[in-house]
């Protein structure tokens, strides 16, 4: 089975270089941002997946750009999660339904061909 775009893995070191954000600073900030828990492997290296990277440039963003504190990030970006929550939610309720309708729409037209 083929790896998909999602199921790709990044390490401490590359997200370093990817966010301009040093080690010491990431592993601090998995304490602060609970919502930020890189995978760790068997031999505890910690591997970040694309998301965490976005959590990652959200928070180096309210921090470094427009000077919040870290509680008030920490607040924002729990707003922001859950808005993405509720909003996944919708859309997995939306596909339902539309699986549904299908569904209706294919018992209907059997009914159709059947008279």
């Amino acid at each position: 089975m083929a790896q998909e775009k999602s199921d790709i893995f990044y390490t401490i070191g590359d997200v370093s270089k990817i966010t301009g954000i040093k080690p010491y600073i990431l592993r601090y900030w998995e304490k602060e941002f609970p919502f930020l828990q890189p995978f760790k492997n068997k031999s505890g290296h910690r591997l970040y997946t694309k998301r965490d990277i976005a959590i990652i440039v959200s928070i180096k963003k309210l921090l470094y750009t427009h000077g919040y504190s870290i509680p008030g990030a920490k607040k924002i970006l729990w707003k922001n999660l859950l808005k993405e929550k509720d909003t996944s939610s919708l859309s997995q309720k939306i596909e339902e339904i539309k699986r549904d309708l299908i569904k209706m729409l294919e018992v209907i037209e059997k009914t159709m061909e059947a008279k």
